[in-house]
């Protein structure tokens, strides 16, 4: 967004007199000396150009990006945070800084409009729906400028790549199949597996990092002891482990005798065991000499490639779907969206130039680009079975041949395709075909209500207002197709108006030297007494953002919506039956755009939903398995997940054939478990096909591209499927509200069936205690011993008046709570959680008590009832 006013120079405007100037600012003002920020070698890497390409390159690290100026004075007092944050988690996580008077280039194409801006690149490939380019994803963040806050959000946004261990049955699946990134990956990726047993609770940001930059090269699996029923104890004690924690590399496929599923086999071949520091450079060169080689970057796969997945190949196809009878019936039959399609015989994919091929359509990969935002493109090939039948059903009988389905519902038959003899036909016939109810023609008289009604300050109009007026100034007279196609892609986000053969006088009223210009504006304070309103405006500069395209529209658009409306401001977005016709798919996606006439609000799974959103009737259901815990962090992380959904919704518009929806998994418990899916492989993508008996499930990742192309491989076939009953029946009894989880739950549970077997129960409990006394004993010591006998909190605990034998749970986890140093943000970050563990230890033990009491008074008057009579 070119700019942004300041409160002192922005003038007032009354919505009679529409007396406004568009107001060209930035959020921090320039100062007179100019030191830089941060030093060449410090702490964080600098990235000018050439960084930023291999930064986009890395896709086994965690980035945070700071955008700055040396002269920005908001940037220079979160410079210290920011340095100490990134010390803190080095090496784990790689911290980058952009200076934006050396790199405006990488600021306006990452939508950056004020300082400092962080971003969290994560090392997933999505697809700019804009631009059609792939880049990593980013996460903003907008939480509070200090290092601890900027560390919280990265650890608990990292990936998880690691794999649980908790059973023989899973120890023997992780040594066959690996990892989901291991999926195409080379023979000597499998030899070989590593897993950690430890005593801790938690995957730990190192493991994480660990098993990120080994993805596609190593599988990395996880055994807790303390909350794994008894399998880790039971998998040492068979590899001979006595202290943790202990990382061992099993083999794989390949190493080894007999079956890779055998449970044997695991525990009767040579195991080698990790003796060095449990730090991350050592630990990351043993794995990395037994791993096996960097996976290739591909086309499809990797930053700066273009199109919608296609892979590269001698002949150009970026950004072209190819189609058989299945994906038409897929992905364009029920599409709202514009659909331009080439019937060709023969080898698609062969020859390296197609513009002097007789049998070819010219340029499909140009075409393409030439209506991004408008209409998709597909292939056809008439020499295959399906793709004849196709042919046929769409009155296609000489090849080769366009055909453009023009944009609306059921206009995807032979009797509405319209015959394109070139591509310039099929670009004209797609933008004929674009509705311009979205896109509002002004004059005169009608300019000034039109941004009153528009142009609301926040607040005005409820969460449905638009985030601004756009008003696009021509010398057209009517809405050109990109413009309708804009108003399209951003339905219910903005409000789009036109002022045709725009006048030299108009265009002075609003400081304007050129058509065609677009100019949002809105309101940032409710109306004075008088009525006016201060207005702040964004104008399009093609000297910032290059020349008018729907990718260079597209991204001012979409940076100018996330900073009106936040990081979900594509919940926003309308479908045409929800905005009176003039709405229409919402860009987002490989896919650019399009999508059924509904609405992307990702429903929450319940006994009341699941009908609609899961049945035997209505083709796959993907559903979101989160934990529903009510907790300050687990609600923030939920939140985070939800929008991440939205994200996916939108992407997803035009594929009618999956419902997605998510459940709050710790509450209706019993469905994870149906799928063998634990609390800590939480949030799980579950896509199940009831009609077939089938399912799948993605777990982590939970980024929309990810989620995406999972999606795209079940509904191909390309994903392995698992046999299932279906849905379980949903527990309509369940207030998820108040319902007990976890362990709580289990052990409330446990007490309802009676005082007779209270005894039992707290004897299980009591000896899970001494189970993880004597694994964090272990632990400590071995700590204690590789620090040369150097104290430990252990020690702590021992001077304390009662050991830790005699103490319960919850005294042993205060007893344990870390003291920590000011600047350790790290071991702040494990206090936190100590915290958390403590209060639902606590929670959990004034629940047992309620229940025994609750109990006891049952008990007590059900003697006193036999005894009356």
């Amino acid at each position: 967004v070119s700019g942004l006013d300041t409160a002192a120079d922005r003038p007032a405007m009354t919505a009679a007199s529409g007396a406004l100037r568009a107001l060209v600012a930035l959020a921090c003002v320039h100062g007179a000396a100019l030191q830089a920020l941060y030093p060449d070698n410090g702490v964080l890497t600098k990235l000018d150009s050439k960084g930023w390409e291999a930064m986009q390159a890395d896709l086994q690290h965690v980035w945070v990006v700071e955008f700055y100026a040396d002269w920005c004075g908001h940037c220079k007092q979160f410079a210290s945070a920011y340095q100490k944050a990134a010390a803190s988690l080095a090496p784990f996580v790689k911290f980058g800084a952009v200076n934006a008077d050396v790199s405006p280039d990488i600021m306006a194409a990452q939508g950056v409009n004020g300082y400092p801006t962080v971003k969290i690149y994560l090392p997933e490939v999505t697809t700019n729906p804009y631009t059609g380019k792939r880049a990593k994803e980013a996460l903003s963040y907008d939480g509070p400028r200090t290092a601890k806050g900027l560390v919280d959000f990265v650890t608990r946004n990292a990936p998880n790549h690691v794999v649980p261990v908790t059973s023989e049955d899973k120890l023997a699946a992780l040594k066959a199949d690996g990892a989901p990134h291991l999926r195409e990956a080379p023979a000597e990726a499998h030899a070989r597996r590593a897993v950690l047993i430890t005593a801790k609770t938690d995957t730990s940001l190192m493991l994480k990092s660990l098993a990120l930059a080994l993805r596609g090269r190593m599988a990395v699996g996880e055994a807790k002891r303390l909350s794994d029923e008894g399998y880790a104890a039971t998998l040492a004690a068979e590899l001979g482990v006595d202290s943790f924690p202990a990382l061992i590399v099993l083999p794989g496929r390949e190493d080894g005798e007999g079956d890779a599923h055998g449970a044997d086999e695991a525990t009767a071949a040579p195991a080698e065991v990790y003796g060095g520091q449990m730090k991350y450079e050592p630990l990351m060169a043993f794995l990395a000499e037994r791993a096996g080689p960097p996976p290739a970057q591909t086309a499809e796969s990797g930053p700066g490639a273009s199109g919608a997945g296609s892979k590269r190949t001698a002949r150009n196809l970026d950004g072209v779907e190819l189609i058989d009878g299945a994906g038409f019936a897929a992905m364009v039959e029920e599409d709202e969206f514009a659909w331009v399609i080439a019937f060709e015989e023969g080898a698609l994919a062969e020859g390296a130039d197609d513009t002097d091929d007789a049998a070819r359509v010219p340029g499909l990969a140009r075409l393409a680009a030439q209506v991004r935002g408008m209409a998709n493109v597909g292939l056809v090939n008439a020499s295959e079975a399906s793709g004849a039948q196709l042919a046929a059903q769409l009155g296609v009988d000489v090849f080769p041949a366009l055909r453009v389905l023009p944009y609306g519902a059921g206009l995807k038959t032979a009797a509405a395709a319209v015959t394109a003899a070139d591509a310039a036909a099929a670009r004209k016939a797609v933008g004929d075909s674009l509705p311009a109810q979205g896109v509002e023609l002004l004059n005169m008289g009608s300019m000034d209500p039109f941004m009153a009604r528009s142009a609301q300050p926040p607040g005005a109009a409820g969460a449905t207002a638009p985030l601004a007026a756009c008003i696009l100034f021509s010398d057209k007279r009517d809405p050109p197709a990109l413009y309708k196609a804009l108003s399209l892609h951003f339905s219910g986000v903005f409000d789009f108006g036109m002022v045709p053969a725009a006048d030299a006088a108009t265009l002075s009223r609003f400081q304007l030297d050129r058509v065609p210009s677009l100019l949002c504006l809105y309101a940032q304070k409710p109306p004075s007494a008088e009525g006016a309103v201060e207005m702040a405006g964004a104008k399009f500069d093609e000297a910032a953002h290059g020349k008018m395209s729907f990718a260079t529209l597209g991204m001012f658009l979409s940076g100018l919506a996330e900073q009106r409306g936040g990081p979900g401001w594509h919940t926003r977005v309308r479908s045409p039956s929800s905005s009176g016709g003039a709405g229409g798919g919402a860009g987002g996606g490989a896919r650019s755009g399009g999508g059924k006439a509904d609405d992307t609000t990702v429903h929450e799974l319940t006994s009341k939903t699941a009908d609609d959103l899961c049945s035997a009737s209505g083709g796959l259901c993907a559903i979101a398995l989160l934990d529903g815990d009510r907790s300050p962090e687990a609600t923030a992380a939920r939140e985070g997940h939800l929008t991440t959904l939205g994200g996916l919704a939108l992407r997803r518009r035009g594929d009618p054939s999956v419902r997605l929806s998510w459940l709050d998994a710790t509450c209706q418990d019993h469905i994870p478990a149906a799928f063998e899916i634990s609390d800590a492989d939480l949030p799980t993508l579950l896509v199940i096909a009831p009609s077939k008996g089938r399912y799948a499930k993605l777990m982590g990742t939970f980024t929309v591209e990810g989620m995406s192309r999972f999606i795209n491989a079940v509904v191909a076939g390309r994903a392995s499927t698992m046999p299932t009953d279906g849905l379980p029946a949903l527990d309509a009894s369940l207030d998820c509200d108040t319902a007990l989880r976890g362990a709580a739950k289990a052990a409330a549970l446990e007490a309802e069936g009676g005082e007779e077997d209270m005894g039992d129960i707290m004897a299980e409990i009591l000896e899970e205690e001494r189970e993880r006394q004597a694994a964090l004993e272990a632990e400590l010591a071995a700590q204690a011993a590789a620090a040369g006998g150097s104290a430990s909190s252990g020690d702590k605990a021992g001077a304390a008046s009662k050991s830790k034998e005699e103490m319960t749970e919850l005294e042993r986890l205060e007893a344990e709570l870390e003291d920590c140093g000011a600047h350790d943000l790290l071991c702040q970050a494990r206090r936190d959680k100590q915290l958390q563990a403590i209060e639902k230890r606590r929670r959990l033990e004034e629940q047992i008590a309620e229940a025994k009491k609750k109990q006891k008074k049952k008990k007590k008057k059900a003697k006193k009832a036999s005894s009356g009579a």
